[in-house]
Parts: C-alpha cells; structure tokens; sequence
C-alpha cells in the first residue's frame, strides 16, 4: 500500500477537481467588488467634503458679499451726511439772503419815498 500512497496519480484522484474558469470568475468577481468598493468610497469621501466644503466656500462667499455691503452703506451713510450738511447750509445762506433782500427792500422803499417827497 506504501507504494500506492507515493505514487503521484494517487494525488491526482485524491484532490478536488477545480475548473480554471470558476477561478477567473471568482477572481474576476472579487476584483469588480473591490473597484466598486473603491468607488462608492472614493464617492462617499468626495460627498463627504463636499458637504463640508461647500457650505464653507458659500460662507466665504456670504462674508465677502457682506464685506462689500457694509463698504457701499458706510459710502451712502457719509454721502448722505454730507447731503444734510450741504442742505442744511443752504437754508442758512436762503434765511440769510431773504432777511438781506428784506433789508434792500425796505431802503429801496425809503429811497423811493424820499425820492417822491417835494422838497
């Protein structure tokens, strides 16, 4: 019997009969399942970032928007200030013109009522 175990047919019978293609398919299969794990990681990280980076760029973006609002409220606020100054000064200088006009009025008035006096 000690021959028949050496003998190397024996083996042939002895182990279990695989089909190469059964192999590739296994294989083949395995490495479909680890690209696809691959991809559905590589896209679950690139929404995972998104999801954080976006709403940061869109803060970045909101900042700089109101950055840029606050700078034309601060110009209109200080045009504005200057329009009231402007405005305010010239109702002074129209008091001031029409009390003149009204001081004019009144010596032309006093001239013209001398002027028609018979001396």
């Amino acid at each position: 019997m000690r021959l028949l175990d050496r003998s190397s047919t024996r083996r042939l019978t002895d182990s279990p009969i695989e089909l190469t293609a059964q192999r590739r398919l296994r294989r083949g299969l395995m490495l479909m399942l680890a690209l696809l794990l691959v991809a559905a990681s590589a896209f679950a990280g690139w929404r995972y970032f998104e999801q954080k980076l976006a709403p940061l760029a869109r803060l970045a973006e909101l900042e700089a928007e109101n950055q840029r609002l606050r700078a034309e409220a601060d110009a209109a606020r200080i045009e504005l200030e200057m329009e009231r100054a402007t405005r305010a000064e010239l109702k002074r200088q129209v008091v001031e013109l029409n009390e003149q006009v009204s001081q004019l009025t009144h010596k032309l008035e006093f001239f013209n009522s001398q002027a028609k006096t018979p001396k």
